[in-house]
């Protein structure tokens, strides 16, 4: 006989339970929508009251923070300048304030006022500057800045006054025009910064390119940006160096350049020789070097010079021999500029050459061989001589012998030209012209 199990005896639910569950459960079935609605508002106030309570804080960071700097003209006033890069040592500065709740979405790191105070350096060499902050009644209050400290490098801080300007012109200037001195305004510049840079400058430097300049007459104005040189021609370049005059800031000088019209002219040798040469002696040639001499100016005022003129007289009296000296030329005040201030004269003196005609005179045959015989088809010759004057005035026919030289010919018939020896200094430059120049000459034996 086959025996089932008895069934589980079931626990009775309490009755006080059971009327806190129904009691509950028609709390939320009966006008849900309204309880659902008060839940709500409940919320909403909460949030409120809590965003109102100026006690309430969440920490917010911020990265990249712009840092501004106070101070530069105060440590300046003190002789002192910062050289540190301060926009690279307060390029990675991060901030960290505790903000209401109410403003955390509004809260900026510029409402802190991150700052450096450089007022109060007072001496040169390596500084360490605390980094500052302000806090806000109204975005809270920083926690912490990194970093907290920069360190910076401070140098004394000098001016220099009277530093000169100068200007460095390249190329040349437009074809048939003459570019004359420039002017600089200012002429000088005052320099201030670090000592380590200033004691170093030696002058501002401009560099004017007159092949970009006009083609004309007439002044021109540039403003023309300048570079600060060492002694050695290098550049130094800082934006810590202020460069003014009178005061105001400079950028740029201003360069005047004015243009000439360019013309050539001649040297004239009026006034230039005093005096004779010796007697028997005349001036065979003068030459000036250069026998040109570029000038400029308005080309209103120089259209009527066609010449220059020297300043001085070279004296030739009694003179033999050449001579040469350096004159000036006169100056002429219309002309902005003259290529040469002094020339090189040469006066060559040589003898007054004249000329001489001697007639009849015999004709001789030298160098004849023994056992032969000569004829001519003339026996005289005229000769004409040039010659120095003195030395001709003391040539006599005597002197001058014209002969033919047969000198190795076998008997025959030959027409020989007619040589003119003379026995006087032959030292002196002659020319001689035999009139016939050639005879006919006859070889016979005896």
């Amino acid at each position: 006989m086959t025996q089932t199990p008895s069934a589980k005896p079931q626990k009775k639910r309490d009755p006080r339970l059971t009327m806190l569950l129904d009691g509950l459960k028609r709390i939320f079935i009966h006008n849900w929508p309204t309880k659902l609605l008060a839940l709500l508002l409940a919320i909403i106030l909460w949030g409120g009251l809590i965003t109102q309570d100026p006690t309430l804080t969440r920490e917010k960071h911020f990265s990249s923070v712009s840092v501004s700097v106070s101070g530069e003209e105060s440590v300046k006033r003190n002789g002192f300048i910062v050289t540190s890069d301060l926009t690279s040592l307060l390029g990675d500065v991060s901030l960290t304030a505790d903000v209401p709740q109410m403003q955390y979405a509004n809260a900026k790191a510029t409402n802190y006022n991150v700052r450096i105070d450089l007022s109060r350096i007072s001496s040169a060499g390596e500084q360490e500057i605390r980094i500052l902050s302000t806090n806000s009644s109204t975005y809270g209050t920083v926690s912490s800045i990194q970093p907290s400290t920069v360190t910076i490098d401070v140098e004394e801080y000098i001016t220099r006054f009277r530093i000169p300007v100068s200007v460095q012109t390249v190329g040349s200037a437009p074809e048939g025009y003459y570019a004359g001195a420039a002017t600089l305004d200012p002429p000088t510049v005052t320099i201030s910064g670090p000592k380590s840079m200033v004691d170093k400058i030696v002058r501002a430097e401009v560099v004017l390119e007159l092949n970009n300049l006009p083609q004309r007459e007439g002044t021109i104005r540039k403003a023309l940006a300048y570079t600060l040189l060492d002694e050695n021609n290098n550049a130094i370049e800082s934006d810590l160096l202020e460069v003014t005059s009178e005061s105001v800031l400079l950028d740029s000088v201003i360069v005047e350049q004015t243009m000439y019209a360019m013309k050539t002219l001649e040297l004239s040798q009026t006034g230039l020789i005093q005096g004779t040469p010796k007697e028997g002696y005349e001036i065979k040639k003068i030459s000036m070097t250069p026998e040109n001499i570029t000038v400029a100016g308005w080309s209103s005022e120089m259209a009527e010079i066609d010449a220059l003129f020297t300043d001085a007289t070279i004296d030739v009296s009694g003179l033999s021999d050449s001579v040469k000296q350096r004159v000036r030329l006169s100056s002429v005040p219309e002309l902005k500029y003259v290529s040469a201030t002094y020339v090189n004269v040469t006066i060559e003196i040589g003898p007054v050459l004249k000329s001489k005609s001697f007639t009849n005179l015999p004709i001789q045959i030298e160098g004849l061989e023994a056992g032969y015989n000569a004829s001519m088809s003339r026996v005289n010759a005229s000769v004409m001589i040039t010659a120095p004057q003195n030395w001709l005035n003391a040539l006599q026919s005597r002197d001058i012998r014209l002969v033919c030289d047969a000198s190795g010919l076998a008997p025959g018939t030959y027409s020989l030209p007619v040589l003119c020896r003379i026995d006087a200094d032959e030292d002196e430059e002659i020319s001689v012209e035999v009139v016939p120049g050639n005879v006919s000459v006859t070889i016979t034996v005896e």
